[in-house]
């Protein structure tokens, strides 16, 4: 599901729908709250990060750091020649050389990045730009020397054995080359996000949407897990976040 979002704008041209350049895509299971305009007239686009205090400001295993650095770089390098390492290159055994990623993981702290603040982008949606994507799916593709990013998804994750996640994918690349067009507002789970509940009814969305939430996710694992337990303290932690 995450390389189908990444080819929604092929999707729109093979369905013959005009699907135009921007477009927010959504999880299913999502429930907003409140109105937000993410394109604007200066041409920046609002982009949401969220910082959830039980999951930290360290890296962890959760992070895809190899993949979504990985992606851009291509095939990782056999050798190093002698009079290419001073230069900091990396060379592979048939000369060709490995590229610098130009999707730095920059969300979460480690050596490489030591301010880093914890905060995610995976906010259960992403608004895409077709001249982004493009250039997206041009760079993985020239990385790998492959025809489409499908392949590269499938080598690089092999390698790499990270997790794949579009959103960090997409917003590191935007902020790389794009930084004029981001418009990024911070977000706290719990607070005015609920990344994960099992209740999105009337009652709990108009709480939310006085409290100025963004939005709820409503994860069906989480309705079936609290209609199932067997006691308040399982139904309360399949709960989830709750604006009531």
């Amino acid at each position: 599901q995450q390389l189908m979002k990444l080819f929604v704008f092929d999707l729109g041209k093979k369905l013959h729908v005009d699907i135009g350049t921007n477009v927010l895509i959504v999880d299913s299971d999502t429930v907003w709250s409140r109105d937000v305009t993410f394109v604007h007239d200066d041409g920046t686009v609002t982009y949401f990060e969220v910082n959830d205090y039980q999951q930290g400001a360290d890296c962890t295993d959760m992070d895809p750091v190899a993949f979504t650095e990985g992606i851009t770089m291509g095939p990782p390098p056999v050798t190093k020649l002698g009079s290419n390492h001073t230069a900091g290159k990396r060379t592979r055994s048939d000369n060709t050389v490995q590229l610098d990623t130009v999707t730095p993981y920059r969300a979460c702290r480690r050596a490489e990045y030591p301010n880093a603040t914890g905060a995610r982008h995976i906010a259960h949606h992403m608004l895409f730009q077709y001249d982004v994507m493009m250039h997206l799916h041009s760079t993985i593709k020239r990385a790998w020397s492959l025809p489409n990013i499908w392949q590269a998804f499938v080598k690089c994750h092999k390698l790499t054995k990270s997790r794949v996640a579009e959103y960090e994918l997409y917003y590191s690349f935007v902020s790389f080359h794009y930084p004029e067009r981001v418009l990024l507002k911070n977000l706290q789970n719990g607070a005015d996000f609920m990344g994960g509940s099992s209740i999105c009814n009337d009652h709990e969305m108009e709480c939310c949407r006085n409290q100025n939430v963004l939005l709820k996710g409503c994860h069906n694992h989480r309705i079936e897990a609290m209609n199932t337990a067997e006691s308040k303290v399982e139904k309360y932690h399949a709960m989830g976040e709750m604006c009531c």
